[in-house]
């Protein structure tokens, strides 16, 4: 692919989502630039950043100065821009409302609502009994959308979401391995055990997330 098509993303190793941008350019062979945006030294919030997203989410992509911000449609103009092998309707249908899940109340469920506040201080409330009462509130969300994954989405011989074809199954483990931060147990969703085993096998998947594995085994390592 000429270098002149080469684009550039934004991104930080501690998002979820920009996983899935960086599997998709890697799976497609796309030339692209990685800036990375420390979150943690509100990097996304300097002028310079907001110039390029007033919504200072991760992750952003650039394109000839043409900046795009959300999942969705970061997949959507780099399948449009680099002509990638379009699917059956129902097929690309079945993926948008996927990376829309992911990307949306999944992401919400099991990061904000539950893993984050556990975490992070700065997304914690003020209050520690406050606090777990949310953390609560959290898991009640997390085992809800595993019995979607587990009951519905999972429920075929196969065991995957929509197969190696398309990224809609990376995108959602991208965001269910968010789990292992806190060590959580997946028992209870055999299925999901063996879908999230089948899709870290997949290329590239483990390049994406050296850092994310780096990091759950420090966690294991410390018996926390």
């Amino acid at each position: 692919m000429p270098k002149d098509d080469e684009v550039t993303v934004y991104g930080c190793c501690v998002v979820a989502l920009c996983r899935p941008v960086l599997f998709f350019l890697k799976e497609n062979k796309i030339n692209y630039k990685y800036v990375e945006i420390n979150i943690l030294k509100n990097e996304h919030l300097t002028p310079e950043f907001l110039k390029k997203n007033p919504k200072h989410t991760l992750p952003l992509l650039e394109d000839k100065g043409v900046f795009v911000s959300e999942l969705g449609a970061i997949m959507s103009h780099l399948q449009t821009k680099f002509n990638i092998e379009p699917l059956d309707a129902p097929v690309q249908s079945r993926v948008d409302e996927l990376v829309s899940w992911s990307s949306g109340s999944l992401h919400w469920d099991i990061g904000f609502s539950y893993v984050y506040p556990q975490i992070h201080p700065g997304l914690a409330l003020d209050k520690d009994a406050d606090n777990n009462i949310f953390i609560e509130n959290g898991i009640k969300k997390v085992c809800e959308d595993l019995d979607t994954l587990e009951h519905a989405y999972l429920d075929n011989e196969k065991l995957w979401l929509l197969g190696p074809r398309t990224v809609a199954d990376v995108t959602v483990a991208c965001v269910v391995v968010v789990l292992q931060l806190v060590r959580f147990d997946f028992k209870m969703w055999p299925k999901v055990i063996e879908w999230l085993a089948r899709v870290r096998e997949l290329p590239n998947w483990a390049e994406v997330h050296q850092f994310h594995d780096e990091v759950v085994q420090q966690i294991r390592d410390s018996g926390e």
